[in-house]
């Protein structure tokens, strides 16, 4: 298993805290591009099935009885998440430097659940988002916002 360093995953500075995330959250994660990314946190017990329905699984991390799976930033866009999931914006940070291996805060350390074969930290969010909606017995509901003329166009 390749073991994951560099860049580290913790809570955003002003982020808001709940019950079902835990108050810091440092996940050891090296990213392809250096900057911040997001996480998606769901039960154990769902995160055990999407685990076995995906095609290929990005870097997953447990704390207590949720399962953090790392997507990239904005990854909410567009995207009606169910209750059952929690999506966390600006939860992995590149670490500062020097303080790569920085300890956590958390009661307990995040547990590596699972790092992909080719390094790529990332679960493809669709994907992710479609298998949370199955489990939670609701339909996919995405909400696309029209770019203006002009925009996006090279």
């Amino acid at each position: 298993m390749n073991r994951p360093r560099g860049n580290a995953c913790r809570s955003a500075p002003g982020a808001i805290q709940s019950a079902a995330r835990p108050a810091h959250l440092y996940l050891p994660v090296t990213t392809p591009d250096g900057l911040a990314s997001d996480a998606v946190g769901v039960s154990e017990e769902h995160g055990r099935r999407i685990m076995a329905s995906l095609p290929r699984a990005g870097a997953v991390f447990a704390t207590g009885h949720r399962w953090w799976w790392v997507v990239p930033s904005e990854s909410q866009i567009g995207l009606n998440w169910p209750d059952t999931a929690r999506y966390w914006a600006g939860a992995c940070l590149p670490a500062p430097a020097g303080r790569e291996h920085a300890p956590t805060r958390a009661r307990s350390a995040p547990q590596l659940i699972h790092w992909p074969e080719d390094a790529g930290p990332y679960t493809h969010p669709i994907l992710l988002y479609i298998a949370v909606c199955r489990l939670a017995g609701v339909s996919p509901v995405t909400s696309v916002t029209p770019v203006p003329s002009g925009l996006g166009q090279g």
